[in-house]
C-alpha cells in the first residue's frame, strides 16, 4: 500500500508524514514498515483487543492510528474500512495500526478485521466513535504514465493506468450520445494528436493525428455554442501578415456525426490562436499580429472568392501576443488571457459585436509576476485556458454576474481564481514549498498546502460532479481538483 501511495506524492514527503505521525503517537516500527523485522500475524493463543483510534477527524490521507493489542505486524492480514471504503494500511507494530483516510468515506464508521495465517477472520471490530472526514479541496492524478527515470512519455492509448500523453495542452468537456463523459485534449502544443479521454469507461484513445486537411499547429479548440455538434480548431500556421491571409486555413472543423475523426478547412486568415462562439452563433477569432480581434465571415473578397473577418480592435494596441478567448456562459462578455493579464470585452447583443477590451486583472504594463491581489495589482505569468464556474452564493445574493473564472497560470505553476469584481487568488498549486524550496512539481494532496503542478495550460469543468480537470503540461498528466 505504501508503494502505491508513493506514486501519488514524493518519497520524501510520505517519509516525513510517517516519521512525524509515528513519533507523535509513539508508534513503534518493529514491524510492518519497510526495512523492519519480518512481519508476523496475530498470536492465536491471545485475544485481539481494540481500545481506541485517533484522530477522530481529518481530511483525505490523514494518518489514523488504531490502538490495542495482538494485531500482528503483517499488514496483508489487516483490513481497515472507513465509511465502507477500504483504507490503506501502512503499517502495524502489533499494538498500533497505521491506516490512511480514504476518499469518499463520509459515513465515518471505522471497522477493522484481523486475519490469521490462513486469511480467516479472527476478529472484526467496529468502533462506537466515528471518523469525520473533513471537506478539503484535493488535487489528484487522473491519468498519464511517465517513465520515472527519464520523465519521458509518448502518445499511447489504453486504460487510465496505461495511457501516456506527450504534452497535454488544451481541454474541452463533452457528453456523447451514449451519455459518456468525455474530455477532448490537444496533446502537445500544436496538436500532434487530438486525444479522447472517456471518463465513464476510463479509456484514452486518439481521435486523429496532426496533418489532416493541412492542420499545422493547433493552439486551441472550441465547440460551436448553439448545438455543440461542431468542434473548431484554431491554427497557428506561421503566416502572420495580412497579405498572406488567403494562403492557408487558420480554422478547421470536425463533426460529431463523424465522431470528430475527419477534419475540414473552415476559414482562411493569418495565424490565429483562439476563437469564441456566442450563443447566437456569432464567431470571433484573434490573431498574433497586433493581437487583433475579428468577427468571422463578414467581408467577401471577390478576387479571392473567400470570406474575410471584420477587424474590431486590438487587445493591446501595437502589441502581439498569444491571446486566448473564453466566452462568459451568459454572453455578458468574453475574457481574453494574454499580456500577463485577463482582459474583458463586453458583447453587444444588438450589433452582435465585441466591444474594445479593458484590462480586468493583471499588470497594466504586461509584466510577468506572481501576486494575489485585486485588479491591476494582481500578477500573472503567461495565463492560458480558463473556465467559468457558477457561484451559488452570487445567485443567492441576486448578482448579475454569478460566475467565477478559473484559469491556468502557466509559468506560475498554479490555477488562479478571478471573481467578477476582479479579486485574484490562487486556487490550487504551489504547495509544500518547505520540502525542497520549489513551487513546481508533481504532488497530489490538499490543493493549496500540498499540491503542485508543472506548467498547467488547459482546464475544463464537470458541473454535475463539481470536478475540475487540468492539463498538466510538463508533468504529462491529467489532474483533477475537487472537494472531497
Amino acid at each position: 500500500m505504501l508503494k502505491k501511495f508513493q506514486k501519488k506524492v514524493s518519497a520524501g514527503f510520505i517519509a516525513i508524514l510517517i516519521v512525524i505521525g509515528c513519533a507523535a503517537t509513539s508508534c513503534s516500527q518493529d514491524g510492518g514498515y519497510e526495512g523492519a523485522a519480518p512481519a508476523v500475524p496475530t498470536d492465536p493463543s491471545k485475544p485481539v483487543i481494540f481500545t481506541d483510534f485517533s484522530p477522530k477527524e481529518g481530511a483525505v490521507r490523514t494518518l489514523i492510528f488504531i490502538e490495542g493489542s495482538n494485531f500482528g505486524t503483517d499488514v496483508s492480514k489487516i483490513e481497515v474500512s472507513i465509511g465502507g471504503v477500504s483504507a490503506p494500511v501502512i503499517g502495524s507494530s502489533g499494538t498500533k495500526i497505521c491506516a490512511m483516510a480514504p476518499r469518499r468515506s463520509s459515513r465515518g464508521d471505522v471497522v477493522v478485521r484481523i486475519m490469521d495465517e490462513n486469511s480467516e477472520v479472527v476478529k472484526e471490530h467496529q468502533f462506537e466513535d466515528l471518523f469525520t472526514l473533513q471537506a478539503a479541496l484535493q488535487v489528484n492524478t487522473l491519468t498519464g504514465k511517465v517513465d520515472p527515470q527519464t520523465n519521458t512519455s509518448s502518445i499511447i492509448n489504453g486504460s487510465f493506468e496505461e495511457a501516456e500523453f506527450q504534452n497535454p495542452w488544451w481541454l474541452e468537456f463533452d457528453i456523447d450520445e451514449e451519455g459518456n463523459k468525455i474530455i477532448y485534449c490537444i496533446d502537445a502544443e500544436g496538436m500532434a494528436a487530438l486525444r479522447k479521454i472517456n471518463l465513464t469507461t476510463r479509456e484514452v484513445s486518439t481521435v486523429f493525428m496532426k496533418g489532416q486537411a493541412g492542420v499545422q499547429n493547433v493552439k486551441s479548440m472550441l465547440f460551436d455554442t448553439p448545438t455543440r455538434d461542431t468542434l473548431f480548431f484554431v491554427d497557428d500556421h506561421g503566416r502572420g501578415n495580412w497579405n498572406d491571409r488567403h494562403q492557408m486555413p487558420h480554422m478547421f472543423y470536425a463533426l460529431r456525426n463523424e465522431s470528430f475523426r475527419r477534419v475540414y478547412p473552415y476559414l482562411y486568415a493569418q495565424t490565429s490562436y483562439s476563437a469564441v462562439s456566442m450563443s447566437d452563433g456569432t464567431l470571433f477569432y484573434n490573431t498574433w499580429q497586433s493581437s487583433e480581434v475579428y468577427k468571422a465571415r463578414q467581408v467577401f473578397d471577390e478576387a479571392a472568392q473567400m470570406w474575410d473577418g471584420k477587424a474590431l480592435f486590438s487587445v493591446r494596441a501595437n502589441s502581439s501576443d498569444h491571446v486566448f478567448m473564453i466566452r462568459h456562459p451568459d454572453d455578458l462578455y468574453v475574457y481574453m488571457t494574454g499580456f500577463n493579464g485577463v482582459y474583458r470585452c463586453a458583447y453587444d447583443k444588438t450589433t452582435k459585436e465585441l466591444v474594445s477590451s479593458v484590462l480586468h486583472v493583471g499588470d497594466i504594463g504586461g509584466g510577468a509576476g506572481y501576486a494575489d491581489a485585486p485588479g491591476s495589482s494582481a500578477r500573472f505569468n503567461r495565463p492560458r485556458q480558463g473556465v467559468f464556474v457558477k457561484n451559488n452564493e452570487y445567485v443567492a445574493q441576486g448578482k448579475t454576474d454569478v460566475y467565477d473564472f478559473y484559469l491556468c497560470d502557466h509559468n506560475n505553476n498554479a490555477i488562479r481564481k478571478v471573481t467578477p469584481d476582479g479579486e485574484v487568488s490562487t486556487f490550487a498549486g504551489r504547495g509544500s514549498v518547505g520540502i525542497d524550496g520549489q513551487v513546481w512539481g508533481w504532488i497530489d494532496g490538499e490543493a493549496r498546502e500540498t499540491a503542485r503542478f508543472r506548467e498547467p495550460t488547459g482546464i475544463c469543468y464537470d458541473e454535475e460532479e463539481e470536478i475540475f480537470y487540468v492539463a498538466d503540461r510538463e508533468n504529462k498528466r491529467i489532474r483533477t481538483i475537487s472537494v472531497e
